[in-house]
């Protein structure tokens, strides 16, 4: 038996046995959910995906909202920490602030289903944003605001508003998922570590250029 959580109690369910490990399982509900988003994702479309019966998700997780959340916190969680070390740096603010943006990309290429989630969601009212939001987005820049806000009294960096530090941040990383126009644009059709990474650095360097104007590069 396992836990799961519905409008905010734990629900006993049935965990059945399948032959997927349960990061597979977590992994191939990351692509399914990147790819049709979560309405697109029926429960049945889900199951065919896993190779499950059609009643795995419910017996499992207990609802395919739970489903959905464990595969959020699948994709994000462990992603966490690289964050938290770069806040916790002993360096000056600019220092510190460079170290979060450009572990900030680093993270958002490592998960680009994560981003087409994040790119879909964020524009609808849902519990599924709102989940995101209390869960990731809102303790993150609890931790950046003062760094930025010291880097505004300092005159090191342009007056905005945290909404406004946010899309600086999340555009570019958001961006990384628009494939098809990017191809278009003459990116490589699959690009490599290399031409990832190089591409991380270009976006830093640009938007480290807005943020910190007066910051020799």
């Amino acid at each position: 038996m396992v836990e799961s959580q519905k409008q905010g109690r734990p629900v006993r369910t049935r965990a059945p046995q399948v032959d997927l490990t349960d990061s597979e399982i977590l992994q191939r509900g990351l692509d399914a959910f990147s790819e049709l988003g979560y309405e697109g994702a029926s429960v049945r479309e889900l199951a065919k995906r896993l190779g499950v019966s059609h009643n795995f998700i419910n017996d499992r997780f207990g609802s395919k909202i739970n489903f959905w959340r464990a595969v959020v916190d699948h994709a994000l969680e462990d992603l966490q920490q690289p964050i938290a070390v770069a806040i916790a740096a002993d360096v000056d603010d600019c220092e510190k602030l460079e170290m979060v943006v450009k572990t900030f990309y680093s993270i958002a290429v490592k998960v680009p289903q994560m981003n087409r989630i994040i790119a879909a969601e964020f524009v609808l009212n849902s519990e599924r944003v709102d989940y995101i939001y209390s869960k990731y987005t809102a303790p993150f820049l609890e931790r950046v605001e003062p760094i930025a806000k010291r880097l505004m009294e300092s005159g090191r960096m342009p007056r905005i508003s945290m909404d406004i530090l946010f899309t600086v941040l999340s555009g570019p990383a958001l961006a990384l998922t628009q494939g098809e126009i990017a191809r278009r644009l003459g990116r490589a059709p699959h690009p490599s570590v290399a031409g990832w990474e190089q591409l991380t650095e270009s976006l830093v360097e640009v938007v480290l250029r807005g943020l910190l104007p007066a910051q020799p590069r």
